[in-house]
């Protein structure tokens, strides 16, 4: 018997070697040109991070240091020749004293406003002018207070000869050391140094003084000092920059100053 094979209507297809290579090839090139609009994206987004987390470590610090200048001793900020740190002499507290006690033999004022809180190191300032003769960092207009520290006094009593000049308003001002922000762009830093003893020298001695990191990152730094005139007052000008990751942050900040 012999048998008789019909072909089937359906007809089997499917891909060819060559199909299934230009589908693969089309792919990877969309799949390229997708991945690098992506990339831009990508990195667009990392960078504008980068850059705001710079711009607001920056914008910080010069907030800091201007807080810090314009709460200073009158007269008592200074910029260095180089422009690489300024300094300055925090307030720690401050009054006005009875006008009749200037020049009493036994180095006493009575405080006229509220009790001041009196710690160890305490040092009195009177009419601190910044200039030969009335001046905190000479020794000229500050005296070691020698009341009992760890309470708040309504009599102060200090050692050494008599201040100078009298204060016109008849206040005074307790501080302790003065603070310098200091451009360390050999370690990329802005650093912050207190502790610094006065009466100090310039430029300023920083053996023995405390120092802490402002911010870092730092790639640029700078201040410069402008007198004042009748028709305003001292001006420090800061300048920081920051780099990271290929992003660059560069602020100024004018700060005034007494």
């Amino acid at each position: 018997m012999r048998r008789e094979f019909k072909k089937s209507g359906a007809s089997i297809s499917g891909f060819t070697l060559v199909e299934l290579v230009v589908v693969i090839v089309v792919t990877a090139i969309i799949g390229g040109v997708s991945s690098t609009f992506i990339r831009h994206s990508v990195m667009a987004y990392v960078n504008s991070e980068a850059y705001y987390q710079l711009a607001d470590r920056a914008d910080v610090a010069l907030r800091r240091m201007s807080r810090d200048i314009r709460n200073a001793l009158p007269n008592s900020v200074w910029v260095s020749a180089t422009g690489d740190y300024v300094e300055f002499v925090p307030i720690r507290a401050g009054g006005r004293y009875k006008q009749d006690d200037f020049g009493a033999p036994n180095n006493t004022f009575n405080v006229l406003s509220e009790p001041i809180p009196v710690a160890a190191g305490d040092q009195l300032v009177i009419y601190n002018l910044g200039i030969q003769g009335s001046d905190a960092y000479s020794g000229d207009s500050i005296r070691t207070i020698t009341s009992t520290p760890g309470s708040s006094l309504t009599q102060v009593q200090f050692a050494g000869a008599v201040f100078p000049l009298a204060s016109p308003a008849s206040r005074f001002y307790v501080v302790n050391g003065a603070v310098a922000y200091v451009c360390d762009l050999a370690n990329r830093r802005l650093l912050m140094v207190t502790n610094i003893a006065i009466p100090s020298a310039h430029p300023a001695n920083f053996n023995g003084a405390n120092a802490s990191v402002v911010v870092d990152d730092v790639t640029g730094c700078s201040f410069t000092y402008t007198e004042g005139v009748m028709q305003h007052s001292s001006v420090v000008t800061a300048q920081l920059e920051l780099s990271k990751s290929g992003g660059v942050v560069r602020l100024v900040n004018l700060i005034n100053v007494v």
